[in-house]
């Protein structure tokens, strides 16, 4: 009977340090880019960025309850005609960079302890190094998000302006 106490304790105790982040995508259709050259929206690009920052924040701020409402997205490259069928394929250049507009609250206990907003842009994206596979379409979009957040909220960071 006890290691049943004990275990629903550990539990309850486990369920408490998760964290809840929550993306919120504000007017997406008015986002820089993320739609095609007919302006139909690519809600997988979403979920795919969506998933990646809940997990990345999960991991950077574990235990806390945070909001990101993203008011803008520009992926890497844009959309440009191709081939004489007129096709569309996503070009990079080096003066097509990834950007991402978006505010951000950090809660703790229920207690706001950290609001901001963050302008990102990687201009230098196709020549850093980058852990994420040439397969992943986001992989400079999702590398910005991840140096951001570490530049962010990494303890040294926090001490330097004092939270």
């Amino acid at each position: 009977m006890t290691n049943r106490w004990i275990a629903l304790g550990l539990l309850a105790l486990g369920a408490a340090a998760q964290a809840d982040v929550k993306v919120n995508f504000v007017h997406p259709e008015k986002f820089s880019d993320i739609r095609d050259n007919d302006g139909f929206s690519r809600p997988e690009v979403l979920k795919d960025l969506e998933a990646h920052m809940i997990a990345e924040a999960g991991k950077v701020l574990p235990g806390r309850d945070v909001r990101f409402d993203v008011t803008d997205v520009d992926l890497a490259g844009e959309v440009e005609p191709f081939g004489r069928h007129g096709r569309w394929l996503r070009v990079m250049r080096a003066v097509t960079s990834p950007a991402i507009t978006l505010t951000y609250e950090v809660r703790e206990g229920g207690v706001l302890v950290r609001q901001g907003e963050a302008k990102m842009r990687d201009m230098d994206y196709q020549n850093s190094f980058n852990s994420l596979t040439d397969s992943d379409p986001l992989r400079y979009e999702k590398r910005m998000f991840d140096r951001w957040m570490q530049s962010e909220f990494n303890p040294a960071a926090a001490a330097a302006r004092g939270h």
